[in-house]
């Protein structure tokens, strides 16, 4: 019997009371459980991971002072508990485009950047434009939001895009290099 089904099979023989002292130790366990409970039982808690994301990513970029490296893993680890948490289409796809962002807006601040921040940028703008594909069934709005990417990859003019646009060509189909 696997540690899971003994623990089900404990937790069912709880009295509600004692359930219900447990779900609060679990909610309060961390801010993760937290954010976990009421993203799969409340349906809320995606803002808190877009401000997650603007802090780890645009935050690190563009704050006074000393600007810092947004940090990778934490980038996926943000996307992957909002994913767990079963968060809104929507906020999956404001969170890919932070994600993106974040790494192409550090490249072309600072004119380079860690060497696996481009294969980062590529990786979040190809899960983001899938994302579009899969999510967005209207193919006017489709176009429109693959159009305000291919502009905006074309405005970054301090950066290396090739690899950028090699990955925005290949999923949507779409021409994005600048025409000289």
């Amino acid at each position: 019997m696997s540690n899971f089904q003994r623990i089900q099979e404990r937790f069912n023989k709880l009295s509600v009371s004692e359930k219900e002292t447990l779900l609060k130790s679990i909610y309060f366990f961390s801010k993760d459980t937290k954010l976990f409970l009421e993203g799969r039982l409340l349906g809320t808690g995606g803002m808190e991971f877009i401000r997650q994301m603007e802090k780890e990513t645009i935050g690190k970029v563009y704050r006074k002072g000393t600007p810092d490296i947004p940090n990778g893993k934490i980038v996926n680890s943000i996307i992957v508990k909002a994913h767990k948490s079963k968060v809104d289409t929507m906020i999956m796809l404001e969170l890919q485009k932070l994600a993106y962002r974040g790494f192409i807006e550090f490249l072309n601040e600072y004119g380079g950047g860690p060497e696996n921040f481009d294969t980062m940028a590529c990786k979040h703008l190809e899960d983001y434009l899938s994302l579009v594909k899969l999510k967005i069934d209207d193919p006017a709005e489709q176009r429109k939001v693959f159009e305000e990417v291919g502009e905006y990859l074309n405005q970054k003019d301090n950066m290396p895009t090739d690899t950028l646009y090699d990955t925005y060509e290949l999923v949507t189909g779409i021409k994005a290099r600048r025409k000289y």
